[in-house]
């Protein structure tokens, strides 16, 4: 059982400690057993700062430092632990550390601010999930051998969805508590195995709560301002899937192949409406595609096998990266060079950044879409090697 942690040493140390000095923090640490501590500052958009390397005999440790703007702080102590606090100076911030039992998890209290005492409720209570997911861990490998391995991992999957779920019942509710609280930041960064307790995708309003909150309560502070850029990256990134999804939906087995209008080489617009009444096999490719290249074998093959039976084929380049200098000449000549006969090619060569491309959401190529003869999609990522027997079946 762990013991419990006294407040005698606090009681020592506020009869004991003068006024602090305006804009500094007096730091008091009681960690039994340590012999040095490393204190740090904790930049939102750097590597840690050495502020000090505090040495003791004793176990006790007492620093006053400067603090210029609000900023979080850690200590680390030399046998493992880490302690994260916040300061806004002229302030005492009094830690005491648990003594150490062996195989039990040293904790600690910490008085001073508010910002600093949910910091260790935050650190307290995620080290205690883990521990329970470790606990999961080791009663998997107990038993993965035997008769009833599965149900066992069936079961403590279900008791992970559960601590995760508990976790996030907590800290959002730490955070509909104080919102403007800028200890709540490293709420959003904990997550066990990926999973993350408060997530963007199903919490979005509490991301946008705590960002409103800290930007009347902390206008200029970094951790504030980077937390506001990150959150609209999130925002635009959000918007952009919601965007391609949309594009996706619309372009769903069944449904209307969207239209596709871009140049051929010599200027003139061609469109897959000019191409209804046969079974067209729209090909987004290019030249320095080398699995495209590779493909297009195959695709002459199917072209010649089926061009006289209503079949063709739109190819449409993705050639125009900025690494290509002469894109136009690049596609023309792997046109010629691979043999491409058909006469539907088209290409705005804009890369990646083609309009057809963001029309259909396409992510990588080779891509293809089998549309029939009126316009409807009937497959999606045609494998070439698939495409004989399924066009024997529609022609």
């Amino acid at each position: 059982m762990k013991k419990l942690v006294s407040l005698s040493l606090f009681i020592t140390l506020l009869s004991a400690c003068s006024q602090t000095e305006e804009g500094k923090t007096d730091l008091r640490i009681s960690a039994p057993g340590v012999k040095q501590i490393v204190l740090e500052e904790l930049p939102a958009n750097s590597d840690p700062i050495a502020v000090d390397t505090l040495n003791s005999e004793d176990g006790n440790f007492e620093i006053t430092f400067p603090v210029d703007s609000a900023n979080f702080y850690l200590i680390s102590t030399d046998d493992g632990m880490r302690i994260p606090f916040f300061s806004k100076g002229t302030e005492q911030i009094l830690v005491e550390l648990e003594p150490m039992v062996q195989e039990v998890n040293r904790g600690y209290n910490l008085k001073g601010n508010k910002e600093s005492e949910r910091l260790q409720l935050i650190n307290t209570s995620f080290q205690a999930y883990i521990d329970q997911v470790d606990s999961l861990s080791i009663l998997r490998q107990q038993y993965q051998d035997s008769a009833n391995g599965q149900e066992i991992i069936r079961r403590t999957q279900k008791d992970f969805e559960n601590i995760i779920d508990a976790g996030s019942a907590k800290y959002l509710g730490l955070i509909d508590e104080d919102p403007s609280n800028i200890a709540n930041l490293f709420i959003f960064q904990l997550n066990i195995y990926n999973n993350s307790f408060v997530r963007a995708q199903d919490h979005s309003d509490y991301f946008n709560r705590v960002d409103s909150a800290l930007q009347v309560a902390y206008p200029h502070n970094a951790h504030a301002t980077t937390f506001h850029a990150q959150l609209e990256k999130m925002r635009e990134q959000m918007a952009a899937n919601e965007a391609m999804k949309a594009r996706q939906d619309a372009i769903a087995v069944g449904g209307p192949a969207p239209e596709i209008s871009l140049p051929k080489a010599d200027g003139t617009i061609l469109s897959l409406s000019d191409l209804r009444g046969k079974v067209v096999l729209v090909d987004f490719w290019a030249a320095w595609c080398r699995p495209c290249r590779m493909t297009n074998p195959q695709l002459v093959k199917v072209y010649n096998q089926f061009k006289d039976r209503g079949f063709t084929i739109l190819s449409v380049s993705f050639d125009g990266l900025p690494n290509q200098q002469s894109p136009a000449q690049d596609w023309q000549a792997a046109i010629q060079q691979d043999g491409l006969v058909w006469d539907n090619h088209v290409s705005d060569l804009q890369g990646w950044n083609s309009s057809a491309g963001r029309t259909y959401a396409i992510q990588s190529i080779p891509y293809t879409v089998l549309v029939d003869r009126d316009g409807n999609i009937i497959k999606k990522e045609v494998n070439p090697a698939e495409l004989p027997a399924l066009l024997e079946s529609i022609l």
